[in-house]
């Protein structure tokens, strides 16, 4: 996929992060939902707690409320949450769940290693709320993906025999290629430098962070360190990081003109929330292990998890938003009459008595008729099998019918 074709504008962008959402929303759902998680999600809790219930057949479709409940869900992402007397306790008490000092060197174990994640985990914490207090935004990002990776890490020592010995086995091979520069100085040949990093042992890459959350989830048998990888991790990794199509795109604003500064791509607090759940989350764990006392670790983490909004949302949000049509108000109002047709529909009795697959025709005529309020620039082979997902899955969601 080049770099013209990847992305014409933000619609694109947009569509794609809804997509990956929804996607994410219906594993979820499969699974049996945000109570079987190891800890809750951003975007999933809460909004379901806090959800209004389901409509009887026949009641008028009320937006309004929806819309409520899903603006405060936004907007606890970003207003403060003061718990400076909390952390306090919560850092100390990670403080003291290390306990490898002098470190054993060689004969360090996976908790050992673990003990020593969260040491580092403790010190990106502090060091991602100097940056989102000094607005450095693209500082506090990169050191909240550093959290998760870290945390990640730390949780992957605790379950796996071998943690040690392949991140021994991954600093040998570091070694190697940081000291590679002198062959190419001429100042130590290349067959020296090989046989001094042979005596110190075998040198082998290390662990990926996807094979390590993979790990860790089918050691405990809990989900968390995959959804914490795939909410944070990977969006904060081509978005901000790594030099590709995504992170260029961001200094290409409305109407495709160029931008000094990039696009927000996350809320300000958020990077500071998601460091403050990876220490919670590893200190949690390590507590847990070595059978000290908890001391809150897993609700703090709970607490700030809830409240980090994945940055696919908001490239969602803010992709929509620059391409819908905001001007154009009688088109609106259009549109929005669409939607709560859309909405009456479902929650009336007649989606109920209609078969499933006439329910998802007419809802998907309906979609249909919404796309010409964005300035999509893509083509309608790309956004059919999303739409007829859509429409499949909000006939479903009407209740029973024969197919």
């Amino acid at each position: 996929m080049t770099l013209l074709t990847y992305d014409n504008g933000p619609s694109l962008r947009a569509r794609n992060a809804v997509a990956a959402l929804l996607e994410d929303a219906r594993r979820e759902n499969d699974a049996g939902g945000p109570a079987e998680r190891w800890y809750p999600g951003s975007m999933t809790v809460k909004a379901a707690q806090d959800a209004p219930g389901a409509a009887e057949p026949g009641e008028r479709f009320r937006p309004w409320r929806r819309l409520a409940s899903l603006a405060w869900m936004i907007a606890r992402t970003l207003l403060p949450c003061p718990d400076l007397i909390r952390r306090h306790r919560v850092r100390s008490a990670a403080r003291k769940l290390v306990e490898c000092s002098p470190w054993p060197g060689l004969d360090a174990t996976g908790t050992d290693a673990a003990q020593l994640a969260i040491l580092r985990v403790l010190w990106l914490q502090r060091q991602t709320r100097r940056a989102v207090r000094g607005r450095h935004r693209e500082a506090s990002v990169m050191l909240a993906r550093s959290s998760v990776e870290t945390c990640i890490l730390g949780l992957y020592c605790l379950h796996e025999d071998g943690a040690v010995a392949h991140l021994q086995a991954a600093n040998i091979k570091a070694m190697r290629d940081v000291v590679h520069y002198l062959n190419d100085t001429g100042l130590v040949p290349a067959e020296v430098i090989e046989r001094c990093v042979a005596a110190l042992g075998e040198p082998r890459p290390g662990p990926k962070v996807w094979d390590m959350a993979k790990r860790v989830e089918q050691a405990t048998g809990h989900r968390g360190a995959i959804s914490l990888y795939q909410r944070f991790y990977v969006p904060t990794s081509n978005f901000f990081v790594h030099a590709n199509a995504g992170s260029l795109l961001r200094h290409v604003g409305t109407g495709d003109k160029l931008t000094r500064r990039p696009s927000r791509a996350w809320t300000r607090r958020s990077p500071a929330r998601v460091a403050d759940a990876c220490t919670g989350i590893l200190a949690s764990a390590v507590a847990e292990r070595t059978g000290r006392p908890a001391t809150g670790f897993a609700s703090y983490a709970d607490k700030h998890l809830d409240r980090a909004l994945t940055p696919l949302a908001v490239l969602a949000g803010a992709g929509l938003g620059r391409s819908m049509k905001l001007r154009q108000p009688g088109q609106m109002r259009g549109q929005l009459k669409i939607f709560m047709r859309i909405g009456g529909y479902i929650r009336s009795g007649q989606a109920t008595s209609d078969p499933i697959d006439v329910r998802a025709a007419r809802i998907r005529e309906a979609l249909t008729e919404l796309l010409p309020a964005a300035e999509l620039d893509i083509p309608p082979a790309a956004s059919e099998p999303y739409l007829d997902y859509l429409a499949a899955t909000l006939a479903e969601s009407a209740g029973p019918g024969n197919s």
